[in-house]
This record gives structure tokens, sequence and C-alpha cells, in this order.
């Protein structure tokens, strides 16, 4: 494989979404698909680790996206709840007319300073989606903004996947490839395709205190059919860690799929951009694409990356 270190960084735009050229329509369907699988693994909306979600005053989503975190959220929650979506593109927020009235959005780049208006203004703060888009030195910087919008004693709720622990279950050659494309880009693009293991010490090294994982009865959890991708020692301190290949039955089909679509739309990126790689050129991306979706397609290879959470408390 070519080190990405020997390639160039990509140079980072006003948005690091590499998919931005896809229809909005589209990246939406993805997005809420993907929100709704996840949610559906890790179990919740909301953590049950945040006490008296009815107690809640304000709650920002950072990374909002297409915004359904904060509305399903709205529709928990009291209407006395303030919900803020915050990102750094609208093209995908929703029309303010579907949503209720305590709900609102607005652009925000945590990578630079945040307005003091917003100093300790929210209980919780949720992150989701940022692994793909953060430079390593850039989630200390994320961190340390985020910190200031939350009240003492509030919390941070981080979601996220670790791109490098991507793989295709069963192997198979050019599914196996196809995965392997977001740690390979996450690489180029100056990222840790293994981020979210540090997570926890970002928070703890910015006056957060980390939530420990609930305790569960693991004696009848069933032992995945497949070899776990090496990576790094994952932290002990995840609140949530959901490993590859062993989601809800239910939601396999529903996420390989999503997720296959997602990474064909980095392949016309990187074959669009003449990003190089051992897999394809931009002449032969097409027939990657191919091969790619008939090894995953009805019978074949699932698609998977770790789901994570990581609550921290901001000290007192």
């Amino acid at each position: 494989m070519e080190d990405p270190k020997s390639v160039a960084p990509i140079s980072r735009s006003k948005s690091t979404y590499v998919v931005d050229f896809e229809p909005p329509e589209k990246e939406r369907i993805r997005l809420n698909t993907q929100h709704g699988v996840f949610v559906e693994n890790t179990g919740h909306l909301l953590p049950p680790a945040i006490p008296d979600h009815g107690n809640l005053n304000a709650v920002a989503d950072i990374a909002t996206g297409t915004g359904i975190w904060p509305t399903q959220l709205s529709e928990l929650l009291p209407s006395t709840v303030i919900l803020h979506g915050f990102d750094i593109t609208d093209r995908l927020f929703p029309d303010p007319s579907t949503i209720r009235k305590n709900v609102s959005f607005s652009l925000l780049n945590v990578l630079e300073p945040i307005s003091e208006t917003l100093y300790e203004k929210y209980d919780v703060v949720h992150i989701r989606g940022l692994s793909f888009v953060l430079k390593t030195e850039e989630w200390d910087v994320v961190v340390k903004n985020v910190a200031k919008i939350i009240k003492p004693g509030g919390y941070l709720v981080w979601n996220e996947t670790n791109p490098g622990s991507t793989q295709a279950i069963p192997p198979t050659k050019v599914a196996s490839q196809g995965a392997a494309l977001l740690g390979y880009m996450c690489k180029l693009r100056g990222g840790d395709p293994f981020c979210c293991n540090s997570i926890p010490n970002h928070l703890k090294n910015n006056g957060f205190v980390i939530i420990p994982p609930p305790v569960l009865n693991t004696s009848t959890r069933p032992i995945p059919e497949y070899a776990p991708v090496t990576t790094p020692a994952a932290d002990t301190r995840f609140y949530i860690h959901v490993v590859g290949g062993e989601f809800k039955p239910e939601t396999v089909e529903t996420w390989s799929r999503n997720y296959v679509s997602g990474l064909c739309s980095i392949v016309s990126y990187m074959a669009q951009n003449d990003v190089r790689n051992e897999w394809f050129t931009p002449e032969t991306a097409g027939e990657f694409v191919e091969e790619f979706l008939k090894e995953t397609g009805e019978g074949g290879s699932k698609i998977f990356f770790d789901l994570i959470t990581v609550i921290g408390r901001k000290k007192i």
C-alpha cells in the first residue's frame, strides 16, 4: 500500500466533507439512515448517564448535519428545553416549518474561537461524526472550544466511529479494499484512523471527568465469528463500544448498504481529484465500484466499523 505520508495532504476548504458534491437529498437520506442504525445499536439518543433529562435547560448538537438528533430529542424532552444544532454548513439543515419551536440551527466552525455569548450556556453538548474530518492536532482544539459553552457540571457526549476499524465481514478482495479506503483517506487528510481511542484523554486534559461504562452482564454475549481488526488498545473509558460485527442483526443489512453507498461516493471523490492509491485509477474507478458492489451485494460481505460513545462531565 502506498504510504499516505508520502502523499501531500489534501488541503482544507471551508467544509472538509468529501461528499459535498452529492445531491443534498441523497446525502440527507444516507446520514439519517446512519443515525437510525447508530441509535439502535447504542441504545439511546441521550444516554442514561445524563441525569434528570426532564430538567435540562439547553442542549447543543455540534456537526448536526441534517439536524435529526436534536429534532428527535425534542420529541422526548419538555418543550421548555432549548435545542440548538450547529454545523459548518447549512446545506442539510431541515426546513424550519417542519420542526418544533424550541429547536433551531446556526452556522458554527468549532475549530475557530466561539462567541462569548455561548459561554456556559448548555447543560449537554453532543458531537458525532468528526472522526473523518479532523486532523490529528485539531481534536484538542475542538474539545477546548466546546468546553467553553458547557455549564460547570454539564456533559459532553461524543459519539464516533474509528475509520481504521472498518472491515468487510467476511473479507473478500475488493470488499476489503473498499473498507480500507476510509482509513487511507483519513491519513491522507492528516487524521488518525484510530482517533477515537484518544477522545477520553482529550476530555480529561481539558477539565472533564470521564463517565465510566455501565456494568453489563456479558455472560451471554455471543462471540463474534470474525477476526477483529488489529488496532491500538481500545480505551476502557468508552461509555459504549459496539464492535464491528456485533451490530444488532436487524440493522446489519441497512447499515452495510448505507455505508457501501458512502464508500462509493469516496471512490468518486478520489477519482475526480486524482487521489493516488494502489487499488484503482481515475480510469478504472468505475470497474472498482462495480466489483465492490458485487461483493457487498445480497448474501455477500458486509461493511462495518466500531461505534463508540465517550461521556465527560465538566468539573465544577
